[in-house]
């Protein structure tokens, strides 16, 4: 088992040290490039990788639709369509975060996402969190700013790519810029 080449994945680590990599634009199984949503483990004491989840295969030059389930609910069958330059984190509880990047939705339409989804990887299942599952027919969903500064249900970033993310003591995450 080995990844396909690729670039601009999202990667975290989980709390026993294993490197955990999604997505990309790169190559599947076939040798086909595309954007990819692919789940990859690789444990660092037995130097062996472990796909996990995803698509094998996409087709030349497009990318795998995500299936978005139901809002909120962790299933062993959701997992977010193929992107890269998604933004990415880990919390507290050791659950992998993902935001947005550049690539497919829920009908396989391309362009920049403002999904949000969780990923637990000891259940090794997602759950979309918040966003939406489409694309707005300018390729990409603008954003609902509410009053600055004041947390609100119906506020969301708009889709982006290559977004700057990191969190803070607190555990709150702070997303920046991107594309």
């Amino acid at each position: 088992n080995i990844p396909g080449g690729r670039q601009n994945a999202s990667t975290w680590t989980d709390t026993s040290g294993n490197f955990w990599l999604f997505g990309g634009e790169g190559y599947d199984a076939n040798g086909n490039y595309g954007d990819l949503n692919d789940m990859w483990e690789f444990n660092p004491s037995t130097k062996l990788w472990a796909w996990m989840g995803g698509s094998s295969t996409i087709a030349a030059y497009s990318g795998q639709p995500g299936v978005y389930g139901t809002q909120g609910a962790f299933a062993s069958t959701n997992i977010p369509g193929g992107r890269y330059e998604a933004s990415s984190w880990t919390d507290s509880s050791g659950n992998f975060w993902l935001f947005g990047g550049e690539g497919f939705d829920a009908i396989g339409n391309s362009g920049n996402l403002n999904d949000l989804w969780e990923f637990n990887p000891t259940t090794n299942e997602w759950a979309w969190v918040g966003g939406s599952s489409a694309i707005s027919s300018g390729s990409g969903w603008p954003g609902v700013y509410g009053t600055l500064g004041t947390p609100e249900a119906e506020n969301i970033p708009g889709g982006r790519y290559e977004g700057s993310s990191w969190t803070d003591s607190s555990g709150h995450l702070w997303l920046f810029g991107g594309d």
